[in-house]
């Protein structure tokens, strides 16, 4: 989802469906304290002011609360009532409501108290003779207006309710008739999160759907009032490799699998192309992880995961490769486990066998790489893994294959060289390989970072280390022959 330093208002490719600006959460709790333009402040509000209303009565009037002192008169009462509030909670309830964050009036730089106007001229009253509490819904319809909007613009919205309305009311010298509907604080969120935090920390889980939809007349009877208890559907979860990008490669099983999918979590790495594979009517979830930037929490994919299943959905969870190689599969798989929900796993081809396979070069050979192995160039905090076992990488019969290198490269082929990989052993990088703009450069260990900085590719890049590609050239990549022996000096002499 878009956000301000980082994701925020950085532009993207495609602007978020509705659905995605429904599912990211609008009881944000954790705020930056950046400030938020006024001028989009204003774009928003008018934006919201927009929201339908019962006899078109626009019954809500909202306060835009700059003063210091009013605000912290504002959470003083917060304290207090939060306070009351823990006192009717006991044991491990009340534990974990003193935990919760129920309010972000400590950086939170956007305060709007919304009222309700019973007075409203507008609207000729129409309506209020029978159904009065319309104007207050119609001030609902306010804020779910400005919460999209909000989103939209990558804003995070918290709708404070531990407040008493007629203090609030006095604080802000309103008018009588003026009903207070709730204390809004927006800003820049501090966290991407696609369930609720109230949700995450296991004080109410969502329900199923059907728990709250009958139909009148049908053929089964309206749900009883332990409904919420009854068994959901089951779903199950298709953990699914998409390959390294050309759609071609999907395997016949992973094809099924989109095809039969109620739902479709994907990451940021998965070739766009592929998804035009998904069964029409299919929800499409963007959970990318972005290198170095604010991307969903593996948390949350989890949860959102089971959360989907739980309502009876099939489930894909769709990676870029084999979800088994360097995926976080694992993490997904025990979830899943943990949770109950039947889970299985779709392999993939891996981006080392689909570049390989683009350049026509063998990663082994008889004579010359009798071991291949996968290494990834980063660690959790995105550093060089401190654990590489580095005579492994400078061992001439293997070839090695360095995952998410980007960053780190430049250190590694220089810690690989200093136990004792030559610096003139081949390196191949590919990026976006297999796809129409794939990238690819020839050179050697000891180059091949300065290559690879200087042309600086978009997309997932992987780099092919080993003296087996030399080999290999000769034989196979007869259309890079010229590059290959200008990088690495003449080829090997076949017979």
């Amino acid at each position: 989802m878009t956000s301000r330093n980082s994701d925020h208002f950085e532009p993207k490719q495609a602007a978020p469906t509705l659905e995605q600006l429904i599912r990211w959460r609008r009881d944000v709790r954790r705020f930056k304290t950046d400030p938020v333009p006024d001028a989009l402040i204003d774009r928003l509000l008018r934006l919201a002011d927009l929201a339908p209303s019962v006899g078109n009565s626009q019954p809500w009037r909202i306060l835009n609360v700059k003063d210091a002192g009013v605000r912290a008169a504002i959470v003083r009462n917060f304290e207090t009532e939060r306070q009351k509030s823990a006192e009717v909670y006991g044991g491990e309830e009340a534990s974990l409501y003193n935990k919760l964050k129920l309010a972000g009036f400590d950086a939170a730089p956007v305060h709007l108290a919304i009222f309700c106007d019973r007075d409203a001229a507008q609207g000729g009253g129409l309506g209020r003779q029978t159904m009065p509490e319309t104007l207050d819904s119609s001030c609902a319809c306010m804020v779910t207006t400005l919460w999209l909007a909000a989103r939209e613009a990558g804003l995070g919205l918290g709708w404070v309710s531990i407040v008493a309305p007629s203090t609030v009311a006095a604080t802000l010298g309103v008018p009588e008739s003026w009903k207070f509907i709730g204390y809004l604080l927006l800003g820049w969120p501090e966290e991407e999160h696609l369930d609720p935090e109230l949700e995450r920390y296991g004080w109410q889980s969502r329900t199923p759907f059907e728990t709250r939809y009958s139909e009148l007349g049908s053929a089964d009877p309206a749900p009883s009032a332990n409904a919420q208890s009854a068994p959901a559907q089951a779903g199950s979860v298709a953990l699914v490799g998409a390959g390294p990008g050309d759609p071609e490669l999907l395997t016949i099983k992973a094809l099924k699998a989109l095809q039969s999918a109620d739902a479709v979590l994907y990451d940021d790495l998965v070739a766009k192309p592929i998804l035009a594979y998904v069964r029409p009517g299919a929800k499409l979830i963007d959970v990318g992880k972005r290198g170095y930037r604010k991307s969903c929490k593996q948390p949350d994919i989890n949860a959102e995961i089971i959360r989907l299943a739980r309502q009876g959905l099939k489930v894909v969870r769709l990676k870029s490769g084999d979800p088994l190689i360097f995926g976080r599969a694992g993490e997904e798989i025990v979830a899943c486990q943990e949770a109950g929900v039947p889970i299985e796993v779709v392999a993939g081809v891996t981006s080392a066998q689909g570049a390989a396979a683009s350049l026509k070069v063998a990663l082994t050979n008889r004579d010359h790489a009798r071991r291949l192995q996968f290494i990834t160039a980063h660690d959790r905090r995105g550093h060089l893994p401190s654990d590489i076992d580095w005579g492994a990488v400078a061992d001439t019969s293997a070839t090695t294959v360095v995952y998410m290198p980007k960053r780190t490269l430049a250190e590694l082929t220089e810690v690989a060289i200093s136990h004792g990989l030559d610096p003139k052993t081949p390196a191949i990088a590919v990026a976006n390989a297999t796809r129409p703009d794939e990238q690819i450069f020839i050179s050697s260990v000891g180059a091949i970072a300065a290559a690879l900085d200087a042309a600086h590719p978009e997309g997932p890049v992987l780099i092919m280390i080993g003296e087996a590609l030399r080999h290999a050239t000769a034989h196979d990549a007869a259309g890079h022959a010229s590059s290959i022996a200008a990088a690495l000096g003449a080829l090997p002499v076949t017979t």
